[in-house]
């Protein structure tokens, strides 16, 4: 078997990425990317390339990928990313084995958490993750929606109206995003600047896909959206209701909203991510919009420093 070696991904693999990240959407139904999205990777500002990820060769062909996420820039709690394709122990290894040191720098002496996850149909990676000494934290659900039969009229509670995104939003959606996902399981608050780099400052940021519904001009709920996170699929990153406006219908009104523009857009196909034991009752709602579970990733956890 060649030798594996690991490196840091440049711009000039980004035809050779895409393919390998496609390789991987084509045969498991999850975890791939397209190109605009790894190009976001590659040049955002939140993370260094040549720092923070790795990708895996053998042969000079990429077989693996990894990133590290300094969520909140305190070290308190970093995200570990991996993927081999195809899927094979030796790389698993090797990319894990990268990531916890780097995690143990960045961390410099300080107690903190790294995490990491596998989907649940990648028993090898479970496995090692478990060796390793990572234990379970959190579930998280890919749900989805076939766009292909007629879907159900949003129903509006009453004074709301939907708007898309304009010039000037980005600070209201911030505090709505922050405020309405205040009370969720392990939020962390992030610096405006940073979200705006990873939401808004992207080559996939669509502003005809960010949905605001207003009541008196007051933001109540939104949606914010991606054409196509993967093959003919609309994507629905983040979906929120403030309090006052909760229990009303608004959230399922803002889905079916969003569902029905990916499907005049030609998308064949809608998901989004959801934390399994979300205590707001969001799976069911996602159920009762027609939406069922598609993929499980399992989320892990082990200390650094501690």
């Amino acid at each position: 078997m060649p030798e594996l070696e690991l490196r840091a991904p440049t711009l000039e693999d980004l035809p050779e990425l895409t393919e390998f990240f496609a390789a991987i959407e084509r045969e498991w139904g999850h975890g791939g990317a397209l190109e605009p999205e790894i190009r976001d990777w590659l040049t955002s500002p939140l993370q260094d390339p040549a720092e923070d990820f790795r990708v895996a060769l053998t042969g000079g062909r990429i077989v693996g990928w990894s990133d590290l996420w300094d969520q909140n820039r305190e070290h308190e709690r970093l995200f570990l990313g991996a993927r081999s394709h195809p899927r094979d122990l030796a790389v698993y290894r090797a990319l894990l084995e990268w990531g916890e040191d780097h995690a143990e720098r960045i961390a410099n002496g300080a107690a903190g958490s790294l995490r990491c996850g596998a989907p649940s149909d990648d028993p090898l990676l479970a496995a090692e993750l478990q060796e390793r000494g990572y234990r379970p934290l959190r579930h998280f659900f890919t749900m989805a929606i076939g766009l292909d039969s007629e879907l159900p009229a949003p129903e509006w509670p009453g004074g709301i109206d939907v708007r898309t995104f304009r010039a000037g939003d980005e600070q209201a959606f911030f505090d709505a995003d922050t405020e309405t996902f205040a009370d969720h399981w392990d939020f962390v608050p992030i610096p405006y600047e940073d979200w705006k780099s990873y939401f808004v400052e992207t080559e996939r940021f669509d502003p005809t896909l960010w949905f605001v519904a207003e009541d008196n001009a007051q933001l109540a709920g939104f949606a914010m959206c991606l054409n196509e996170r993967r093959p003919n699929t609309g994507h629905v990153e983040v979906l929120g209701v403030r309090r006052p406006w909760r229990r009303r219908g608004l959230a399922r009104a803002l889905l079916l909203h969003a569902f029905a523009e990916f499907k005049r857009r030609g998308r064949t196909r809608a998901d989004l991510g959801v934390d399994a034991e979300n205590l707001t009752g969001a799976v069911r709602l996602y159920e009762r919009a027609g939406m069922h579970v598609a993929h499980r990733f399992d989320a892990v956890e082990k200390k650094l420093n501690g």
